[in-house]
This record gives structure tokens, sequence and C-alpha cells, in this order.
């Protein structure tokens, strides 16, 4: 069933196609559905607040690119934001990357939320951040879009369903080495697999908090490209297109217009290329017209907060739509 190759180029959204967006014409509205009282309640305790401070702080680190020696540190400040809301079951998941013909450790953070079944949701991000040089990891690199905005939003999710009984067992997954090719996500895939553990669904947000190249729309990417470097799998594209639909009704809670997208150059490849159902959320910022993209101007002073926590809140909604259909099954 699966065609994988573990080598993954550097990842760079930026792509011609994007470039027909831009006329507001193509958006398509949010279908206009009956609202769930019970996760209106629960993703109205989603707090931009909260994102916010989360936000930045992650940008304060000077770096978070893979070879600097503020990696580590990154990655234990995440791991104990899980500690601190109450999490009990939050690790890493340690592994090698040879980066420019050296070898360095990594670290993935991993955390779990047990449901009533051993079936699995994984909602991902990547925390490191580069430079438009891929080489430089000593320069001054925010990240704040790319990606604090996805660390910061999978973060108050986590603490908004700490005491939320699910069906699902959720993993909150942050990667490292995505600007490098995928390393952290190539890794856990294969631990994933080789585990044998019941993947259900896996969400990537990569890119949330900047839209002003896409007012007011979130970009959903499904599993539906032709070109065989994104989509290795064809048996998956059904489901990945199905789950997508889902999360462009959950647009409807927060007034967010959306475009459908392919899944291309982030962390959810890997999963897709081992027979996983995958999606992702994406603003659309990565264009050669956005002069932050990759750059130490990337920074928390160009998020939009309101559009960054309803993205957050569409997010949340369609993890508990899909744990709800599973308690109606």
């Amino acid at each position: 069933m699966c065609r994988s190759t573990e080598i993954y180029s550097p990842p760079d959204k930026r792509r011609e196609q994007y470039k027909k967006r831009m006329p507001a014409t193509i958006t398509k509205k949010s279908e206009k559905i009956q609202v769930n009282k019970a996760i209106q309640t629960i993703i109205d305790d989603v707090s931009s607040n909260n994102i916010k401070e989360k936000l930045n702080h992650i940008s304060s680190f000077h770096t978070r690119h893979s070879k600097s020696q503020f990696i580590n540190e990154v990655a234990e400040w995440l791991l104990n934001e899980f500690k601190n809301v109450g999490y009990s079951n939050a690790s890493y998941h340690n592994y090698d990357a040879a980066i420019d013909n050296k070898e360095y450790q990594l670290k993935n953070i991993i955390c779990e939320k047990e449901g009533e079944n051993n079936k699995m949701i994984i909602i991902c991000a990547h925390y490191d951040c580069i430079m438009e040089d891929l080489q430089d990891h000593t320069s001054r690199a925010p990240g704040a879009n790319d990606n604090a905005s996805g660390i910061s939003a999978i973060l108050e999710i986590a603490r908004v369903l700490i005491n939320e009984k699910l069906s699902y067992t959720i993993q909150f997954v942050l990667f490292s080495g995505e600007e490098q090719g995928l390393h952290g996500s190539v890794q856990y895939s294969k631990f994933i697999k080789e585990k044998n553990l019941q993947l259900f669904r896996l969400i990537n947000l990569d890119m949330i908090g900047y839209p002003q190249l896409n007012p007011g729309i979130v970009i959903i990417e499904r599993d539906n490209n032709s070109d065989l470097r994104h989509n290795r799998v064809r048996e998956n594209d059904d489901l990945s297109i199905e789950t997508g639909e889902i999360m462009t009704r959950m647009a409807k809670y927060n007034n967010l217009e959306f475009d459908l997208d392919s899944i291309y150059d982030s962390d959810y490849e890997p999963f897709e290329a081992k027979g996983y159902v995958v999606i992702g959320a994406y603003d659309g910022s990565a264009e050669n017209i956005n002069p932050h993209y990759h750059n130490s101007s990337d920074t928390p002073s160009l998020i939009d907060w309101d559009y960054l926590t309803s993205v957050t809140k569409m997010v949340l909604a369609t993890i508990l739509t899909l744990d709800k259909e599973n308690h109606s099954t």
C-alpha cells in the first residue's frame, strides 16, 4: 500500500498556484450549519490571551533552529507547558538527525490524553524555525507565524481539553527538524507504524496566524494532490477529503471563510506515505510577496490574534466533531 522513501527536501510552501487565491471571488463561504451546543460551550473556553502569551514566549527564544544551542531549551519549555496544565503523560521522543553531514540529537514532544478507546487523533505542529539561509543557526529568528502560531494553538487546545471525556485518545505532538527535511515527523511516523498504534486521523497546523494574503480565509489542506511527491498513497484520499469537509463545516463556528487545497511540504507527509489519513490548516502566507516568510521580521507584531483564535477554535471543533461522530457509531 505504501510507497515511501524516508528522504524529504527542506519544505518550502511557496508555489505558483497559491497566487490564484488572491481574487476573493474564488473563496468559499462556510456552510451554514446548526451549532452543536456542547461543542460551542467547549470552544468558547479558548482564550486569545492565552494563545498570545504562549506565542510571545515561544518567539522570545533567540532562535529555534534545529542546529542551534537553544533547540533543547525550547523543547524543555514546551514539555513543561503540558505538565503545568496537568498532563501526566508527556515525554520526549528522542531521535538522531543527519543535518548538513553532521548528527544532531533532537526531540519531539509527545503529550497523550487517554480516551475511551485506543484509536488516536494526532494534532501536530513543528516548533523549529529558520531564516532564509538554511545554514544560519545563530541569527535572531522569532518564527512567530512559522510556526509558533501552530504551537500556541495546540497548547491552548490541550489546556481546554484537559478535563473533557473523549472517545478517541488525543496526542498533541510537537516536531523538531521540520525545516531541514521533516526529520521529526519522519521518525515519529516510523514509531507509530512500528508500534502498530491505531492512528485514526492527523491534523497538522503550519502557519495559521498571518492571513494578510488571504484575509479571513483559512486554507484546509486535504490529501488529494495528483503529484506523487506529496500524495504517495491513493487509498487514503477519500477519507482525507471527508475529514476536510468536516473542517470546512467547523469554520462556521467562527465566521471563517475557507479555501480547499492539497497537502504540501509539511509534517503530515511522512504519515500520509504510510497510509494514514491526514489534513492540515494553513493561512496561505508562504509567498515570495511576503517579506516575512523565513525572515527575522516574522514577529508577533504581525500576528492577527482574532484570526489565530478563530482557527484554533475551528480545529478544536473538528476534533470534537470527529469524537462526537465516533460516539454515535
